[in-house]
């Protein structure tokens, strides 16, 4: 008795799949914030987090200081899903209703003054508008 093995044919559905890598939170976050970039925003783009959430990635990036951005990226093949991008209401920021960088004009221009005065003895006549 002889034993024929019989072969099968290679076709492409038996060939072997290239293995895909889950992604991790920052190369979501990587894809997300060059998404945003390659729309118009250029400059401000900042990840604040990312979780998963109905088998996808979102990441959350704050845009300037005026709009927040969500993305949606699947969790297998790194496609953008989904994303939002809507104004943040002032009212529920927390911080100073000032910016910092003008903040500091506004004090340096006053001790400015106040040195001046100091300099050329203009103290009195500061005391009598006050």
């Amino acid at each position: 008795m002889t034993m024929v093995q019989e072969r099968k044919p290679t076709t492409i559905a038996h060939r072997a799949r290239p293995v895909v890598k889950p992604l991790n939170a920052q190369q979501v976050t990587s894809i997300a914030t060059n998404f945003l970039k390659s729309l118009k925003y250029k400059r401000g783009v900042e990840p604040k987090r990312v979780f998963i959430e109905n088998g996808n990635y979102v990441v959350e990036a704050e845009i300037g200081r005026k709009m927040l951005a969500k993305v949606q990226i699947d969790i297998n093949t790194s496609e953008i899903k989904e994303y939002g991008i809507e104004k943040v209401n002032e009212e529920a920021r927390i911080g100073l209703p000032i910016e910092p960088k003008a903040m500091l004009i506004v004090f340096g221009i006053s001790v400015a003054v106040s040195l001046i005065f100091a300099l050329l003895n203009l103290n009195s006549l500061l005391a009598s508008f006050f």
